[in-house]
């Protein structure tokens, strides 16, 4: 029962992602309500696809893991 090295690097790279995902997007999101005001609703959208993008592959990458950790491929 050995790690696979390869799914896990792949998993961690997900993982990554998805961490600078979930802290530009709550940036975004505060720039675009103060841009509501302005009938700007860019920054807001931007926002949320990159939060909702954010937790899909925050858990790719945890499922990536867990994957390596435990050889489901097997």
């Amino acid at each position: 029962m050995s790690t696979n090295k390869l799914q896990l690097y792949k998993g961690m790279k997900y993982a990554a992602i998805a961490l600078l995902f979930i802290i530009a997007a709550p940036v975004l999101i505060t720039i675009g309500f103060k841009a509501l005001k302005d009938d700007i609703y860019s920054w807001l959208i931007a926002g949320c696809i990159l939060a909702i993008l954010g937790i899909g592959l925050g858990f790719k990458g945890l499922q990536c893991i867990v994957g390596a950790f435990f050889d489901t491929n097997k």
